[in-house]
Parts: C-alpha cells; sequence; structure tokens
C-alpha cells in the first residue's frame, strides 16, 4: 500500500461515523451535523466525497448508506474492535509475542484482562487461584518456571480435581523441579495431575483450557510469578487453543 492508498484509508476511516449515522435511514446534511457533532462545512465535503466514491447516495429523505458503504462500514468496525483488543492485551503481548498469539488475538476481544502491578504482585495468582478452586478439570501447557508459593497454593486442591494435565517445556520441567524441590515432586505424584513434557519449540506460550472458559498467562521473568492473565468464554477463542493444546500434546511425552 503506497502513501496514497493510505491517505485514502485514513480519509475513509475518518468519516465512517457518517456511513454509521445513515446506515438504517437517510439523513439530511443538517441531520447528520447534528447527531456527529461535525459543522456542515465539514459534512458537506464529507458526504460529496463519500458519494464520489460509491459508500452514500442521495435520495430524497437525504444520504443513505449504499451496501459498498455498508460492507466498508463493517469492515472498519471490525477494524476498530481489533485496535481495542490490541491495546487491552498490550501488558500480555509485553511477556508473550509469539505469532500465533499475534495472529489469534482478535478472538479475545471480549477478555478478562487481570493484571498484576507492584501495590499487589500476587493479584494474578490470587485470580488464577480462584479459578483453579472452581474448575474440575483442565489441560493447559507451561513454558515458564512457576513461583514456589503458586506451587504450594495449588497443592491441597488436586485432590478434589477430576483430572488435571499439564504440558511442561523441557526448561520449565527442569526449573520447577529444581525450585520446587520435594513440593514439586508432591505435586506430580498427584492421582488427578498427569504432567507431559516437550522440546521448549514446541510450546509456544502457557495457556489453560478449564471447564468453561481459556486463559493465557504471561509470567514475570524476573520471580516467575504469573503477572497477566487473560481470559475468555467465546467458542472461537476455546477452538483455537484446544488445536494449538492437540499440536503440543502430540509433540509430548508423559513424565515417568
Amino acid at each position: 500500500m503506497d502513501s496514497s492508498d493510505t491517505d485514502r484509508a485514513v480519509s475513509i476511516l475518518r468519516r465512517t461515523p457518517l456511513l454509521a449515522a445513515c446506515r438504517d435511514s437517510a439523513r439530511s446534511r443538517r441531520e447528520l451535523s447534528e447527531q456527529t457533532g461535525v459543522s456542515r462545512t465539514t459534512v458537506y465535503r464529507a458526504t460529496v466525497a463519500l458519494e464520489d466514491r460509491g459508500l452514500l447516495e442521495k435520495t430524497k429523505e437525504g444520504y443513505r448508506t449504499t451496501s459498498q458503504g455498508t460492507a466498508l462500514l463493517s469492515a472498519s468496525e471490525t477494524y476498530e474492535t481489533a485496535v481495542e483488543t490490541i491495546d487491552r492485551l498490550d501488558p500480555l503481548f509485553d511477556l508473550v509475542s509469539h505469532p500465533t498469539l499475534l495472529e489469534h488475538a482478535h478472538l479475545f476481544a471480549d477478555a478478562t484482562v487481570v493484571v498484576a502491578d507492584p501495590s499487589n504482585p500476587y493479584r494474578v495468582v490470587g485470580h488464577v487461584m480462584e479459578r483453579f478452586e472452581a474448575t474440575a478439570t483442565s489441560r493447559g501447557t507451561l513454558v515458564n518456571p512457576t513461583a514456589v508459593e503458586a506451587i504450594e497454593r495449588a497443592m491441597p486442591e488436586l485432590a478434589s480435581k477430576d483430572h488435571i494435565e499439564r504440558i511442561f517445556t523441557a526448561s520449565a520441567l527442569e526449573a520447577h523441579e529444581t525450585v520446587g524441590g520435594e513440593g514439586f515432586d508432591e505435586v506430580t505424584e498427584s492421582d488427578s495431575l498427569s504432567v507431559l513434557v516437550a522440546d521448549d519449540d514446541a510450546v509456544p506460550f502457557s495457556f489453560a483450557i478449564d471447564d468453561d472458559d481459556v486463559s493465557i498467562v504471561g509470567h514475570d521473568p524476573a520471580t516467575g510469578l504469573p503477572t497477566v492473565h487473560v481470559e475468555s468464554g467465546r467458542p472461537a477463542a476455546r477452538a483455537w487453543l484446544e488445536a494449538l493444546y492437540e499440536r503440543c500434546k502430540a509433540a509430548a511425552t508423559p513424565v515417568a
């Protein structure tokens, strides 16, 4: 896309409020000015430009969005949603920037984002534990070492679970064994837990598929604490992570 194409796209995006105002019924220029808060002069120029591009049509009742204009408006609304989603997921992208996540970030438009801060560094840990307590089954991956505190908090809950399955990257498993010591050994010996291990490059990031929703976690590399938690109940987000999990599992082997 050259500069002229970019300028054209930006010009149309700026005028989408006028297209939206004319989508359901015809509007006069006076009505468009009142509804959008744009001056009459600006409305005049915009309606002329949008009509020239076939996005608005003039009728006896006023200006109405054409089929092409409606299609472009829908696309622009999708773009605006994508921008809002990316802004909301920015804390996660600071910690997790794998291409497959960036490609599918739009699936988390409705996601709940929980972020730890200096005044409450364990905020995400508490949130994760609340979710863990509320689920009977869970599948997921771990690519980062988890803080000992998080392991200790999870231990009492394992006995009440139907089945928990986790795929560790080789480096994450080694780190957990080193940092967690006997406490981690006790966790892996639980009857309700299945642990698998895969090469580091076979697992892109840490995520979980629970009873009702799915989540992606970003860990502080210095402390191992989960500091960003993104969760969604959207079927499309679940379907994507389920397919990704199966690919990770196919590359993993059970830990004896």
